[in-house]
């Protein structure tokens, strides 16, 4: 890194990563690098990432957007002229990891496909998100979170078991799936490189990973060929009891529990319940007939008879809410802070903590180009260079910069 760059912390400190990934999936992959220190150029065509103004926002930036591209700088070139070749070398010259969600042919146009990106660059890890992967009848199609859920049994697991109709996740869960495991990927690679020297090529595919985390729990029923006992599915235990003023949810997987529960609510006592399928077929009525003392009960009484027990439980807390659910204040996990563009916002923290404390030296979500000359500089583009490049319209800049408070 030059002298001229942000000085960064944390675990992957050092590490440049240009980001040439829009929508969810890469940016909520980059964004995690990017917290947890890595230097992210976030390349965008002039017009920015089409989520930019996807929702609600502020002069141009929606919220959306900046609870994904939170840690990065904005780079905004339009890649298509030739004017812009010299801006592409110097930035995979520069990179340890380059990623994309591009098309195949939109790749190789570029010169972002792994053979050209990687030529002459050993040390790149390239790594690349794509929906339905490359071969198959889907292969190469374009893909939203909603579709990949319809095909991957996401869908089909969220059946409602009494009108029979399949149903989304209503958010994007495959996306941000496929963004943990793409960012989890690359720091693999990195690890390898670490010792070998050498780089790799790194394909995530947002309809593996959605079969692949729909697997362990999801299709219990599905996994034996012929299996000699075929019980309830365990997703018939995902709902929500309905209290006087709400809901809760609580889940039992033990024998302990069912008793547990059994004392809680004051239900007479019963078969024990002491194999897991005594549990799985006659424990739904145990769960019924708990659940008619609970509706009688507000949420607060409900969670704390059952807490009392030590079977976990928690209340259905409202979106408006959250933040000051007293957990989630405890957990420290929201930040409240004024962004330069968006005003007073409150966005979710880094996740994971390390040496006992979230990162803390992070910036907000950048306004298009607002980096184009500190990146271009350090590159190695003097400021005449950077001129003739605004002049050619290479450069993508559409919005005055506006400062961060004082």
């Amino acid at each position: 890194m030059t002298s001229t760059e942000r000085e960064r912390s944390g675990p992957l400190a050092g590490v440049r990563v240009v980001d040439f990934t829009a929508n969810m999936s890469g940016p909520f992959a980059t964004m995690i690098l990017g917290d947890q220190g890595a230097d992210v150029i976030k390349v965008e065509p002039p017009e920015g990432d089409v989520i930019r103004a996807v929702g609600t926002g502020v002069a141009g930036m929606s919220a959306y957007f900046a609870n994904l591209n939170r840690s990065k700088r904005s780079l905004a070139v339009d890649l298509n002229r030739a004017e812009a070749e010299p801006v592409m070398r110097a930035l995979l010259d520069s990179a340890d990891v380059v990623i994309h969600n591009l098309r195949s042919a939109a790749a190789v146009r570029l010169g972002l496909d792994a053979g050209t990106a990687r030529r002459g660059r050993p040390s790149l890890v390239h790594a690349t998100i794509d929906g339905f992967g490359r071969e198959g009848p889907y292969g190469g199609r374009p893909a939203y979170d909603h579709v990949i859920q319809a095909l991957s049994g996401f869908a089909a697991r969220q059946i409602d078991p009494k009108r029979g109709e399949p149903s989304l996740i209503r958010q994007g869960i495959v996306d941000k799936l496929t963004g943990q495991a793409a960012a989890q990927a690359v720091t693999a690679a990195l690890f390898e490189r670490a010792s070998t020297g050498n780089g790799q090529t790194v394909e995530v595919c947002m309809l593996d990973v959605a079969v692949s985390v729909l697997w362990p729990d999801g299709m219990m029923n599905h996994t034996m060929i012929e299996p000699d006992t075929v019980l309830p599915s365990v997703s018939h235990s995902f709902r929500l009891t309905p209290t006087s003023d709400g809901h809760i949810a609580f889940a039992l997987l033990t024998t302990r529990q069912f008793a547990m529960l059994r004392d809680a609510v004051g239900l007479p006592g019963g078969e024990p319940l002491d194999t897991a399928e005594a549990r799985m077929r006659q424990g739904g009525a145990v769960l019924r007939d708990a659940a008619r003392t609970l509706a009688g009960h507000t949420t607060a009484e409900a969670v704390e008879m059952l807490a009392a027990h030590d079977i976990p439980v928690a209340p259905v807390v409202s979106l408006e809410a959250l933040h000051d659910d007293p957990q989630i204040r405890a957990n420290a996990i929201l930040r409240e802070f004024d962004h330069p563009v968006l005003g007073a916002v409150r966005q979710a923290d880094p996740a994971v903590r390390f040496n006992g404390a979230r990162p803390e030296d992070l910036t907000p979500a950048p306004q298009l180009g607002q980096h184009d000359r500190e990146v271009l500089t350090e590159l190695g583009f003097d400021q005449a260079k950077i001129a003739d490049l605004l002049r050619a319209g290479v450069l993508g800049q559409r919005t005055p910069v506006v400062s961060a408070p004082e």
